[in-house]
Formats: structure tokens, sequence, C-alpha cells
């Protein structure tokens, strides 16, 4: 993205009055449309001023007898130097206060009622990733018997994640073998991440490699369940980009609905972008994607207690109403963040 070129007080109005009309109507705007708001200035004077808002790229004509609308750079300019947030206003707050009144205990849900309570309050799509700061770390485990050979490892994570695991025995046991050592390392494992469960011990005794065996596939499944977190992302709202015009091309839509289903690419891009300055909005082709191209994003952090934390943002058309979604997302965000804390401490 081009370095923004510096704006006079005139065409910063001007700039700004064309991106809140556009915003509001997805109608290219002209100069008679704006003499109505903006009545210190002549049509012909905001001509010129279009004009030359065009000429240096803030501002794109689609058609020679069209008005305008902004450019990547022009809506860049707009929330760097001229954009004013909103406040998140009571009725929104009443909006979003149902979603928020009584959260489920796992961490999977909370982040579901997230995603839907942003998509709802921002018509865009969200996204939220789940919490990262090394390994999750174990709250119980079972192991119940299939056969002989076979048993099912079932693991209570911090956050109440219970994810679940068939294992193949180095050595045969009913289940009350099983349970007899299920109960030995929940006494020793509770409150240990994957790293320090790994960490070498001697373990002596009739079952000692049984033991051993299945402290490997404990650490080994929990690193897994680690790295999928590490790319998770729960979204919410596909359905509102059915409304914005620029979407109106199926084969636009299907793209941008193919990104967001995959998940690969926006994990990649979300890694990638710096979220410890508050809110980051990202402008079509600034993220990267061809097939986001005429999407924007706007990304914001949560923390849950002093070390978790994830990211929780929207996706929708670069014509978005920037002042009004960034508040929205950076609410939600403490929401999210004060829930989790709660129970991953």
């Amino acid at each position: 993205m081009e370095h923004p070129i510096p704006l006079d007080s005139r065409k910063q109005q001007i700039l700004k009055a064309v991106v809140a009309d556009y915003t509001r109507t997805a109608i290219p705007v002209g100069s008679a449309a704006l003499a109505t708001n903006l009545a210190s200035w002549s049509a012909a004077t905001i001509r010129n001023e279009l004009a030359m808002l065009s000429e240096v790229g803030y501002l794109i004509q689609p058609h020679t007898s069209a008005g305008r609308v902004p450019s990547d750079l022009g809506y860049r300019y707009y929330v760097d130097f001229l954009m004013e947030e909103e406040d998140v206003s009571a009725p929104v707050r009443r909006q979003m206060e149902p979603f928020f009144a009584t959260l489920p205990g796992t961490l999977e849900e909370i982040l579901e009622v997230a995603a839907t309570a942003l998509a709802v309050v921002t018509d865009a799509v969200s996204l939220v990733t789940a919490p990262s700061a090394g390994g999750s770390k174990l709250k119980h485990l079972d192991l119940v018997s299939l056969d002989t050979d076979h048993a099912l490892l079932v693991l209570v994570l911090e956050g109440n994640l219970v994810r679940q695991q068939p294992l193949s025995l180095s050595h045969t046991a009913d289940q009350r073998k099983l349970s007899a050592i299920a109960a030995e390392l929940n006494a020793v494992l509770v409150g240990l991440d994957a790293d320090a469960i790994g960490a070498p011990t001697r373990s002596t005794g009739a079952d000692a490699e049984l033991r051993r065996g299945l402290i490997n596939d404990i650490t080994t499944f929990m690193r897994s369940v680690d790295a999928q977190q590490d790319t998770l992302i729960l979204h919410d709202g596909v359905r509102n980009l059915l409304r914005q015009p620029e979407f109106g091309d199926v084969d636009v839509l299907q793209q941008v609905i193919a990104v967001v289903e995959e998940q690969r690419l926006l994990a990649a891009f979300i890694a990638a972008v710096d979220l410890d300055h508050g809110v980051q909005i990202v402008i079509g082709r600034e993220n990267g994607v061809a097939e986001l191209s005429r999407c924007s994003l706007v990304l914001t952090t949560y923390r849950a207690g002093q070390t978790r934390r994830g990211t929780i943002g929207v996706l929708g058309p670069t014509r978005m109403p920037y002042a009004q979604v960034a508040p929205r997302a950076r609410f939600v965000a403490q929401r999210v963040g004060r829930a989790l804390a709660r129970i991953l401490s």
C-alpha cells in the first residue's frame, strides 16, 4: 500500500463525506449529493476537489458519468487520519447483553457465543481464534477399555475442553487395570501441560511399561490438540455477506466463503498481524489474499488472564462502517476475555 499523500482541510472533509455517504448507500457519490451536506462550498468547487482526490488515488470513478467511491488508499487515509470512533451505544449494548448474560461453561461454547454476538452487531462475518499461550493444562483423564489391546483416552483440559482418542496399548489391560492407572496418572499429571508431562520420568512396577506408553500417548495427543487450537477459527455471519451489493457476483462471494471456511489462509494471515497495539484495520489488497481483495478485516486481541490471548474481529466489504465496527469488536473482546479468564484460572 502506498504511503498516504497529505490533504488540506477541505479535501479531508470532502473525502470523509464521500466515505460516509458511500458506506451508507453503496452508491457512487456525486458533487450534487455532497453539496447538500457541505453547504460551505459550491458544487463546482466540490467537483474540482473530487477530481483532485481521484488524481492522487483516494477516489475511483467507476464510470465516466458516475460519482466517486473510495479506493483502498482512500479508506486507509480515512481510517488513519479522519475516523472518529463511535461509542458502543446503549441499544447496541442491550442487543448484545442476552448473549453474555448467562455464558456457558466451556471455552469453545464461549467463543461461539462471541462469534454470534459480533456478527449480529456488525452485520459482517465474525472471526474468533482460540486463546493460546503455551500448552493447555490437564484437568482430568480417563481410560476406557475397548478391548484388551485398545483403550479410549478421554482428556479434560483447562477451559473444560473434552477430547478423546482411541489408543493401542503396549500391553494388554482390562478396565480395572486401566482405571487404576488413570487414578495414578491423575494424581501426578493434573495441572501440567504436554511439555511437563512429557519430561523424562521414572516408572516402576509391574505395569511400568504400560504407564510409560500411556504417558507418551497423552503427551502426543495433547500436543496435537494444542496445534489444532492454534489454527482454529470460529466464525459466524457468512449470511450477512448476501446483503452486501459488493458480493452480488456469485463467483466473488464463493471465493470469499471458501477462504473463510477453509481457514488456512486466514489463520496464517491473522498469525502475522501485529495485534499488540489495539484494533488493526486491514483494507482490501493490504491483506495479500487475492480472494479477499474486496474485503477488509477489523481485528483486535482479547486477553484471558495474564498469559493467554486470542484474536477477535470481523471480515466484510471495504465499504464497512469502521467507526462502528472497531469499538464493537473491542467491546466483545473485553467481554470474552473476562469470561475466559474465569474458566481458565
